[in-house]
């Protein structure tokens, strides 16, 4: 007899989910999305960036196999290789060596580099109130379109079964014996106890005079802001993350407030600069500890949640797919141990752990 599984919200962490699922024997997979277009999706409005450079065990996991596994799952998903370079001040550079240590227990190495030493490897950037930076030389770390992510894996659920239904769904009353809720923005809507609301940011198109299309992702925590090659041109982050705007409309003002002058000091290349365009998306926040919200719920049986990404999503995808999958089918987690991010931590034991470095 086949488990019956509902899945609410095909965005990509839905997407994945309903991949891995579909892989598995004797289950009937369906997932229930309102908006098939995606219109705002968090991953539609993605970077699409992927990295491991992260503080917390898990979640440099989950970027070294979001990274690895993307390489090799379908040949439409394009991966640009120009990893990331992260610059810290001298408050946050303790946590950073930390972090680049951790990371090497897990076999994803980064590079250390002292501000002195930063401009000799990365010479269009200005050291000014860098203590450390780190990045990734190896290829492991970079970029793709999170829009052909998503298509490859729902292609691919389709393909093996799953059936993707346009539906609004209100409530999960009676939907299958076992429900999987990736509603992303939109989760509280539906588990009303789960901390994860939309934070809206901005990203600019620009133009300069200089292009250095070779230049990897960079996330200056000095300043809060981040930029890499896009095209012939770059895409530049702000560093504010509104809760309190309902729409998409892109806060213009932002660019000359708040980033150009950080931008300009940090890389003089983007002191002659030109705003081509620019475009604004939810994070899925996860308010209590910036770390997503993954497992069984602790008061519903029949309900599993993937949410409060907090603008790792994309990147997490194919590890919390899988992880959610071996979670459902088995009754534990296999490969990437993901129970850190129960949801118990929240509601029942207050158990939180933070990551501190948000792009």
């Amino acid at each position: 007899m086949e488990n019956q599984i509902t899945i609410v919200g095909g965005g990509i962490i839905g997407s994945a989910t309903a991949y891995f699922l579909s892989l598995e024997k004797n289950i009937s997979v369906k997932v229930l999305e309102r908006d098939p277009t995606y219109t705002n999706a968090s991953f539609a409005r993605s970077c699409g960036g992927f990295r491991h450079q992260f503080v917390t065990k898990e979640n440099i996991l989950l970027g070294k196999f979001g990274s690895e596994f993307v390489k090799k799952f379908n040949t439409d998903v394009q991966w640009t290789p120009n990893g990331y370079l992260l610059l810290f001040n001298e408050e946050q550079a303790d946590q950073q060596r930390l972090a680049i240590e951790e990371q090497w227990r897990h076999d994803a190495p980064s590079i250390l580099l002292t501000g002195d030493k930063l401009t000799e490897v990365f010479p269009w950037l200005n050291s000014d109130g860098i203590a450390v930076a780190s990045y990734t030389d190896t290829k492991v770390e970079g970029w793709l379109d999170p829009h052909s992510l998503q298509k490859a894996f729902k292609q691919e659920a389709i393909n093996n079964g799953v059936n993707f239904i346009k539906e609004d769904v209100k409530n999960l009353d009676n939907l299958s014996d076992i429900i999987v809720v990736t509603a992303g923005c939109w989760t509280k809507e539906l588990l009303p106890d789960m901390p994860v609301v939309p934070q809206k940011h901005t990203v600019f198109n620009v133009k300069t005079p200089t292009h250095i299309p070779q230049m990897p992702l960079v996330g200056d925590f000095t300043s809060e802001i981040y930029w890499r090659p896009e095209g012939d041109g770059y895409i530049v982050a702000s560093p504010v993350g509104r809760f309190d705007q309902t729409d998409l409309e892109p806060d213009w003002n932002d660019f000359e407030n708040l980033i150009w002058e950080k931008l300009a000091m940090r890389a003089p290349l983007f002191e002659e600069v030109k705003v081509t365009s620019a475009w604004a998306g939810y994070y899925d926040t996860n308010q209590t500890d910036n770390n997503a919200i993954i497992g069984k719920h602790p008061k519903l049986d029949n309900v599993y949640l993937a949410s409060g990404f907090t603008g790792r999503g994309v990147m997490q995808a194919p590890g919390v797919g899988r992880g959610l999958t071996e979670l459902i089918t088995t009754g534990q987690y296999q490969t990437i141990d993901l129970s850190c991010f129960d949801p118990q931590r929240l509601v029942v034991y207050d158990r939180n752990f933070y990551e501190p470095y948000v792009l």
